[in-house]
């Protein structure tokens, strides 16, 4: 596979599952922010064969606790499911600029439990039924969907991607979240529109790369 040895000898030099450390491949794939030279970071989990690059100066890596204490937030592994559900919160990188009103997120989670495994890329029930499709990343095929949520003057949208690889079920969701900056007083405006804070994290799709995994006993 594409960037395996390459991969495997950054693993090896960072000695830990899910860790940071200095990318080698100066690839993002799409980010404006890798294509313009920008410090790179990146994060591996040789456990479940999965690596991401980000820019650093775009992004910032937040605990997983930390982003399950939002509104809509149910503290599982994915968007949808709550800490109960077998699965492990691998990534989540979090725009620059977020606040209370409208924050950005990038989360990735992985399960090898077997009804994880069984409905991995059957859509959500909160999916637009209108917004099912496939895409692929990094020679991996997703199924993709979107939806959302509202009430009590919060709202959340995710975008999300969904695939099954070598056992393991692989969930990315996009997330931009907030609330009404109007009830405010006074009113506050959002750090960034939702049509943007979707490309960024878009963007940062490209630094996603799959690799070996290590079973673990």
């Amino acid at each position: 596979m594409r960037g395996v040895t390459a991969t495997l000898m950054l693993a090896a030099l960072a000695g830990l599952s899910g860790c940071d450390a200095p990318s080698a491949s100066g690839g993002g794939g799409h980010s404006t922010a890798v294509e313009s030279g920008a410090p790179q970071a990146r994060y591996e989990n040789v456990e479940y064969g999965v690596a991401v690059d980000y820019p650093k100066d775009e992004v910032v890596r937040v605990d997983a606790r930390e982003a399950a204490k939002g509104y809509f937030n149910e503290g599982g592994w994915r968007v949808g499911v709550g800490p109960d559900q077998p699965g492990a919160a691998l990534l989540v990188l979090r725009l620059k600029g977020s606040d209370e009103i409208r924050t950005g997120e990038l989360r990735l989670g992985a399960s090898r439990d077997e009804q994880a495994r069984a409905s991995c890329t059957e859509p959500a029930p909160w999916a637009r039924p209108n917004s099912v499709g496939e895409a692929e990343l990094d020679g991996v095929a997703f199924t993709t969907f979107q939806g959302g949520d509202a009430a009590m003057n919060h709202s959340r949208q995710v975008h999300a991607w969904r695939a099954l690889r070598d056992g393991t079920c692989f969930a990315i969701d996009l997330v931009v979240q907030g609330s009404n900056g109007q009830v405010y007083d006074p009113p506050r405006e959002a750090p960034f529109s939702e049509t943007r804070a979707f490309n960024d994290l878009s963007a940062l799709l490209g630094g996603i790369h799959f690799m070996d995994a290590t079973v673990l006993d």
